[in-house]
């Protein structure tokens, strides 16, 4: 049998996918992994370690669907990949991204600077890539950080949009309308 924090780990996760961050209390989780609610607080502090856990592990997914994307053949082609891919993420996990990049949390590092580089291996190819475009002139020379924090912004303001119904909650519709609008902020940006 799993450790006893993976499991707790595991049922916060099934039931934050399942039902979103307001349905998410330690009682709940409690009650899923099948102990008193005090028996997490021997591996969470609170709520909020609890929460900052689920956060680590949704960025480690991310990160699995960043890499993937930083293996194109063209600085142009990786950024344009990673900004495809943040929508696939979105789209696969909405509940671990509205937690990571739509929820507020204490300690959340401050762009343009967070930006700049990344202790993420991918991040930091986007980072790299984002350099060499700008070098080779494929994109308009900038900060590079200032850059990635713009696209970042269109697109994520996409998706928001689509959270909200802009889109008719279509999937299928909202994709290819995000990938020509990241072809089109590309083209802007060049």
């Amino acid at each position: 049998m799993p450790p006893a924090r993976d499991r707790i780990l595991k049922a916060a996760s099934r039931l934050h996918r399942k039902h979103g961050f307001e349905a998410l209390s330690l009682r709940a989780v409690a009650a899923e992994v099948g102990v008193t609610p005090m028996a997490i607080y021997r591996h969470f502090r609170d709520k909020d370690a609890l929460v900052a856990a689920l956060v680590e592990a949704g960025f480690a997914r991310w990160e699995e669907y960043l890499a993937q994307a930083v293996t194109a053949s063209t600085p142009l082609e990786i950024i344009e990949r990673a900004l495809i891919a943040y929508a696939d993420f979105a789209l696969d996990e909405p509940n671990a991204f509205r937690l990571m990049f739509l929820t507020a949390r204490p300690s959340i590092p401050a762009a343009p600077a967070s930006l700049a580089s990344s202790p993420s291996p991918s991040a930091q190819a986007l980072i790299d890539a984002t350099h060499r475009a700008m070098e080779s002139g494929e994109l308009a020379r900038d900060d590079p950080a200032e850059l990635i924090l713009l696209c970042w912004a269109a697109m994520h303001g996409l998706i928001a949009l689509h959270f909200s119904g802009r889109f008719g909650h279509d999937d299928g519709v909202f994709r290819p309308i995000y990938a020509k609008e990241v072809r089109r902020l590309l083209r802007l940006i060049g």
